[in-house]
């Protein structure tokens, strides 16, 4: 396995594990554009498409190009939970995209984290019902996922031996 997402709520350590995975395995990362393109929560369903349209066709090249070791910082499962989740709905596209996406595994963050603020953020007293979630949808998809759990080395040695669980060769 050479494709890896981490998904997971807010505020759980996505970007600091995909970091410090791709340090560690000599890897590479594509971000979360939706971190480039919203300041902050307040947004509306069509900035959602748009971050939505951009993340996918990212997603899409960061495949072609055949990484050795890729870390996606979100992917569709992030997309179907947040249309779902606010706007009720999750547009075909997202379905259609989940159905046909490169093999990967999964990363899911455990929310066992100090929140932090960030503009972006807006689910501090839900992130346990936000993980059931993940773990549902990445069950219902029947993806392979590992929980990643615990602070800093911790959180980090968690995640290599879930990647050596589900697969993914010693770097």
């Amino acid at each position: 396995m050479r494709l890896v997402s981490i998904v997971g709520p807010e505020s759980t350590g996505k970007t600091t594990l995909a970091r410090e995975l791709v340090r560690v395995r000599h890897g590479v990362w594509l971000p979360e554009y939706a971190r480039v393109r919203l300041s902050d929560a307040r947004y509306t369903e069509d900035d959602v498409h748009v971050v939505a349209h951009e993340q996918l066709s990212r997603e899409l090249d960061f495949v072609r190009a055949d990484p050795n070791f890729g870390v996606l910082d979100t992917d569709g499962v992030v997309l179907r939970i947040w249309f779902a989740e606010k706007f009720g709905l999750v547009p075909a596209y997202i379905h259609r995209h989940l159905e046909r996406q490169t093999e990967r595994c999964y990363l899911l963050t455990y929310p066992d984290l100090p929140w932090e603020f960030d503009p972006q953020r807006e689910s501090k007293s839900d992130l346990p019902r936000l993980f059931e979630i993940y773990e549902n949808v990445l069950n219902e998809l029947g993806f392979v996922y590992s929980v990643v759990e615990g602070e800093g080395n911790e959180r980090t040695r968690c995640a290599l031996e879930g990647l050596l669980s589900l697969g993914a060769s010693k770097p």
